[in-house]
């Protein structure tokens, strides 16, 4: 029975997304805002919308490891998972802005957060430093779509696209009605998945922790995989790029800032997160700038990659989590043999294409 309210509650958590997903995309046509621009801010706000209901959620259930798990174990997916499997289904454009602009505002976003949890504690003080910090990128993303649209002509996709919308009030009758809609199915999902997880994590021994970085957070980074490959077979593979940087730095500056805020207490940060979790996350964002400006794009074997990583850390967290004595052999073949084979293949890929790097000092 937990399984099946497991179940029924991540699919009304992905219906529930798509639903809203479906409403801001089409109030982004009307309003002529670009795919890269869309995929950082409107996609990335509509899929990470379960990440925000399973967090605050979890903190008034007082279950502070569950929403630090969901949150960095989303982060990590999103890079790892949705990023290594759309590559393997076609390699991904990724445009300068990304390199030069968003990536480094997710790695500064990660280290934030970082810092400010290494005293095992998540203040409502530390909330607000995380919001005004999602303000600041709001502001400065409003500037950017309002430069790019004194820049465009007026016959543009976005003009085709949008003729083809409902028009008048029904537009916005229909389009609201998914948003709400949309949002029901996403809160009342959160709350059966929380509670079955929770519920899952006693069954199974395991910590809420290890629960939010695997489970949920799989769970919960479905409607970016859906979001991904939908844009993909359109041909905006730079719009799946986009939404996941969008979606990264939404999960700390608002998801965590708004959680944290809300919270009826201070959320407790464990050890395993400090010595793991947290650096694991700060280091898969720095990682993106090597990945990313090796050629501008993340070819299939940088998926193969990403995915090998992201598989080595789950194996890494149930092997650790039931004390397994494989833990420690594991963890040797990583930092010895894995890790360095990377370096070495990254360091190979940007020499092979050193006009990318060039590129970014002259411009």
């Amino acid at each position: 029975m937990v399984i099946l309210i497991f179940i029924v509650g991540l699919a009304a958590l992905i219906g529930g997304a798509e639903l809203f997903l479906k409403g801001v995309d089409h109030f982004g046509i009307k309003w002529r805002i670009s795919p890269l621009i869309m995929g950082l801010t409107v996609v990335a706000f509509a899929t990470g919308a379960p990440e925000l209901a399973i967090s605050i959620q979890a903190a008034i259930s007082g279950s502070a490891d569950l929403v630090l798990g969901n949150i960095i174990g989303s982060n990590i997916a999103n890079i790892l998972l949705i990023l290594g499997i759309s590559a393997l289904i076609r390699p991904l454009a990724v445009k300068l802005r990304v390199v030069r602009v968003d990536v480094p505002i997710v790695i500064t976003a990660s280290i934030l957060l970082y810092v400010i949890a290494m005293d095992g504690q998540l203040t409502t003080l530390d909330g607000i430093w995380l919001l005004l910090g999602l303000l600041a990128y709001s502001i400065f993303t409003f500037f950017q779509i309002k430069t790019e649209r004194a820049n465009q002509s007026k016959e543009t996709g976005f003009e085709a696209e949008a003729g083809k919308l409902t028009t008048g009030w029904f537009f916005y009758v229909k389009n609201i009605g998914y948003l709400i809609i949309g949002l029901g199915l996403i809160i009342q999902g959160s709350g059966w998945m929380v509670d079955s997880a929770v519920e899952i994590a006693t069954i199974l021994g395991l910590s809420e922790l290890v629960i939010g970085l695997t489970i949920v957070s799989i769970g919960t980074s479905l409607p970016e995989i859906a979001t991904s490959i939908a844009t993909i077979r359109k041909g905006n593979t730079d719009m799946a790029v986009a939404n996941v940087m969008g979606s990264n730095l939404y999960n700390i500056l608002l998801t965590l800032g708004l959680t944290v805020v809300i919270a009826p207490k201070v959320l407790d940060v464990s050890a395993a997160a400090i010595a793991l979790d947290l650096p694991f996350m700060v280091a898969v964002s720095i990682a993106c700038i090597p990945i990313f400006i090796a050629g501008f794009d993340i070819t299939k074997i940088d998926g193969t990659i990403l995915l090998l990583y992201y598989g080595s850390y789950l194996s890494y967290l149930v092997l650790d989590a039931t004390g397994n004595s494989f833990t420690t052999t594991f963890e040797l073949a990583m930092l010895w043999v894995v890790v360095p084979g990377t370096i070495v293949y990254m360091v190979w890929r940007i020499f092979a294409h050193k006009k990318s790097i060039r590129k970014i000092i002259k411009e």
